[in-house]
């Protein structure tokens, strides 16, 4: 199977259905419409199904020979952004945007749904396409369609997830043995002082300057209290303080993130910066609240899975289309319950545009390449079929 035969059968329904979900984006646990349209969808392709976490699916394509099962996943939440990207078929939902690419994850889990269901009688095993909602707020939709039994009857075997990458073009991936993602925690911060006139700080505990020494200072805990030879990344994302031009402000709220790989950097971190807000606080004589929001744990690579995903690649695209990473993204995703459940893979696919300004995912311009829709059927229906077959041989 190659890009190609994608190419020639599929092109137009992949970029129809992408089209529609992109205008029509929801946000996390509000996906009922995006639902209805994966249902129809399913239906009409005569692939069984039932829903599950509210707003959720999964799809089971069921090969006519025996074999294992094998999962894959597609997210189906947008993001509360406002879009800027002029497209012709830009969002129609005000404030929500799929700027992540999950509409363009739910197009895959479409085609190849298409693909497998038309050739069930040589397919081995069976196919669960887990249409998953709000993966972008914590704890995830992920979890709960788990609970809910997505990886039971029949039994999960391996799971896979392709992720859109805008700095990749078309026919272009990206995978790693072992750790690909990293944890994604959220911190909460307040700084308290004493409010007052602005002629004269000396009567007051002024926050936005103990904020200004936090910010200044935390990110000295990365630079020189984590190993060069390790991945930490602290953020402070979020500021809000004071009323007016002339007086002390007497509180400041932040937030932020922290993203590690490994576990002990993990707990070091978040003892660094309760240890940091208090000394800063009792030089100013001020107070503090903290709270360190554990999110998804960093995302492993199954070695075996990997090796798969890297031969689909070479089958179904060609030479050189799958590049080796040697260092994790530092982004977190909730396909890390699957992957701490059954032998899986998460893969970057290229969906940038040559000489177009490629925007980073969240962003309001962010936009995907049509073309790569094809590349990203290609890829996870070549690596589904392998596995398939591997396992069943």
């Amino acid at each position: 199977m190659s890009y190609k035969d994608i190419k020639e059968k599929y092109e137009p329904y992949l970029q129809r259905v992408y089209k529609h979900l992109h205008q029509y984006p929801e946000l996390s646990t509000e996906e009922y419409e995006t639902q209805r349209f994966i249902e129809n969808e399913l239906q009409k392709l005569h692939i069984p199904y039932r829903k599950m976490a509210n707003t959720g699916l999964c799809a089971e394509i069921h090969g006519e020979q025996p074999g294992k099962t094998i999962l894959l996943r597609s997210d189906i939440d947008a993001l509360p952004i406002t879009e800027q990207t002029n497209l012709e078929y830009a969002s129609k939902n005000e404030g929500a945007m799929h700027a992540c690419g999950h509409d363009a994850h739910i197009t895959v889990g479409l085609g190849v749904g298409a693909f497998l269901q038309e050739r069930k009688g040589d397919l081995k095993g069976t196919v669960k396409i887990m249409f998953q909602p709000s993966e972008e707020v914590h704890p995830g939709g992920a979890v709960r369609m788990i609970e809910e039994g997505v990886l039971e009857n029949p039994k999960v075997d391996a799971a896979i997830c392709v992720h859109t990458n805008p700095y990749l073009l078309p026919g272009q991936f990206e995978v790693k043995d072992g750790y690909m993602l990293a944890s994604s925690d959220r911190i909460y911060i307040s700084l308290i002082g004493k409010g007052g006139h602005a002629a004269a700080p000396h009567q007051s505990v002024d926050a936005i300057a103990m904020a200004g020494q936090f910010i200044s200072s935390i990110q000295n805990i990365v630079a020189r209290q984590v190993s060069p030879l390790d991945k930490a990344v602290v953020t402070i994302g979020e500021i809000k303080g004071g009323y007016t031009s002339n007086a002390i402000a007497d509180r400041v709220d932040l937030a932020g993130t922290v993203r590690t790989i490994d576990n002990g950097t993990q707990d070091a971190i978040e003892a660094k910066i309760e240890a940091l807000l208090h000394s800063i606080t009792n030089f100013w004589g001020g107070t503090y609240t903290y709270e360190f929001e554990r999110g998804y744990p960093a995302t492993r690579n199954d070695r075996n899975m990997t090796q798969l995903a890297k031969e689909a690649a070479l089958t179904s695209i060609g030479k050189d289309s799958m590049i080796e990473l040697e260092n994790p993204y530092m982004s977190g995703d909730d396909f890390v319950y699957l992957s701490q459940s059954v032998p899986s893979v998460f893969i970057y696919w290229g969906t940038g545009t040559v000489d177009k300004e490629c925007f980073p995912w969240h962003h309001p311009k962010f936009h995907v390449n049509l073309t790569a829709l094809n590349y990203g059927v290609a890829l996870t229906t070549q690596l589904i079929l392998s596995y398939l077959n591997e396992e069943s041989s």
